[in-house]
């Protein structure tokens, strides 16, 4: 049996007031809460007392976390990702001492959801990739009803957030090695690509009147562009391109930064794509002018200036139902593309690459014999995850933090979550 009041250790954030509303209403709720600083936005974002900042070489980070654990008696641990360098290591330990880790991350659908699972997101998640398994699961449950809306799109509303954000982005790495010694650069940097809200998931609740007052001046280029690519009327296939240090490239496919996907993805498109086919290549960092030359380097190595064309990652609502089909390493592009019938080819370990759903054959392949997944089983597939895994709220937008703090509450309150709940009447492993 699980106690009634149980004792949370929060590890870092997402970069918003979200962590510390959430421990908030434990503690209210009777329970402890606990929270480690690794860094100077750690502290912006925590005003709550029952924090302890790590000054420490990084090697005593492990020593450092056990003492918390044995200290208040912890039994939970509340952390944003599962690959962090702050997490990885104290995430597996805690698992073989007992102590539960509920993790959260950006929303496997989009816009209005996040995704909270009891000891890994994505590749690691618990969520199984046996195609029966959800015909079988899904047909059990009922019919969730949409995500409760709130206004993300509205720039007044979201602008001082992404200002303080700005902030503490540039201040931090400033005072960071003074004062924070342990956390290492690679961690800034990962802290800084793991948006908690995708541009694509942005593009989707912005009304098509507000684009040109939303974008920034390139980027209302390249959405113009975006209207020429469509008017050629030619076929055409999508390359989602991921931030760099993205960890769903970097923890979760066979390719360990863009550069390696965007080389293999081109290499293959040029010598196996239909000749009349064009390739968008929709890039989560396309302001970047090192990523636009490398892409504008491969694309004349490879000869095909004139079937690529470079687009920004927002694109994508408006592309994916003309597209033959979506190249991507995992995350909400893939589902809006199941969802629209869009054939889909996951390189990476994301919890939708199976048979039926995203395609399992080789990129050379697929540029010639996309194949479209199966529709009841991906009603089936998103029922189980949304039900299992799924959050109404946002991390950012004080509505959506409201919103999401009720609701995840209750997961971490509950003794099992609602994925270890199936897993367990199915007989399949579960972590609790």
């Amino acid at each position: 049996m699980f106690p009634a009041r149980r004792a949370y250790l929060f590890l870092q954030g997402p970069r918003s007031f979200f962590f510390q509303q959430l421990g908030q209403r434990l503690i209210d709720d009777g329970h402890r809460v606990v929270k480690v600083q690794f860094s100077v936005a750690d502290h912006h974002y925590w005003r709550l007392g029952g924090s302890h900042a790590f000054h420490e070489p990084w090697p005593l980070l492990g020593d450092f976390i056990a003492e918390l654990w044995q200290r208040y008696e912890i039994t939970d641990q509340v952390a944003f990702g599962d690959c962090s360098p702050l997490h990885q290591g104290v995430l597996r330990t805690a698992r073989r001492r007992g102590i539960r880790n509920h993790v959260f991350a950006p929303g496997y659908f989009q816009p209005y959801w996040l995704t909270l699972e009891r000891e890994g997101v994505d590749g690691y998640s618990l969520l199984p990739r046996d195609p029966g398994w959800y015909y079988e699961t899904g047909a059990t449950i009922a019919h969730s009803l949409p995500g409760r809306p709130f206004d993300a799109g509205r720039p007044r509303s979201r602008l001082p957030a992404r200002v303080m954000d700005g902030m503490v982005n540039l201040v931090d790495p400033l005072l960071f090695r003074q004062a924070y010694r342990a956390v290492d650069r690679a961690n800034a940097v990962y802290a800084s690509r793991m948006s908690p809200v995708s541009i694509t998931t942005q593009a989707s609740r912005r009304p098509a009147s507000s684009a040109n007052r939303d974008f920034p001046r390139q980027s209302r280029r390249l959405w113009h562009r975006c209207e020429t690519f469509l008017q050629a009327r030619k076929p055409f296939y999508l390359l989602s391109l991921p931030a760099s240090q993205d960890p769903r490239l970097t923890r979760h496919s066979p390719f360990t930064d863009a550069t390696q996907l965007l080389t293999a993805a081109l290499a293959s498109f040029a010598q196996f794509a239909p000749g009349r086919s064009r390739l968008a290549i929709l890039d989560g960092e396309i302001g970047s002018r090192s990523r636009r030359r490398q892409i504008e380097a491969l694309v004349l190595q490879h000869g095909l200036a004139t079937r690529v064309t470079h687009l920004h990652a927002a694109s994508l609502p408006k592309l994916i139902d003309h597209a033959s089909g979506l190249v991507t390493v995992g995350g909400s592009d893939g589902t809006l593309a199941l969802a629209r019938e869009c054939p889909t080819l996951a390189l990476g370990n994301t919890p939708y690459r199976m048979p039926g759903l995203a395609t399992a054959i080789a990129m050379d392949d697929f540029w010639m014999h996309p194949m479209a997944p199966d529709a009841q089983l991906f009603r089936r597939f998103s029922s189980v995850v949304m039900h299992a895994t799924q959050i109404n709220g946002d991390f950012h937008v004080r509505e959506g933090r409201d919103l999401a703090v009720i609701n995840a509450a209750h997961h971490l309150t509950a003794s099992v979550s609602p994925l270890e709940q199936l897993l367990c009447d199915s007989r399949l492993l579960v972590a609790s």
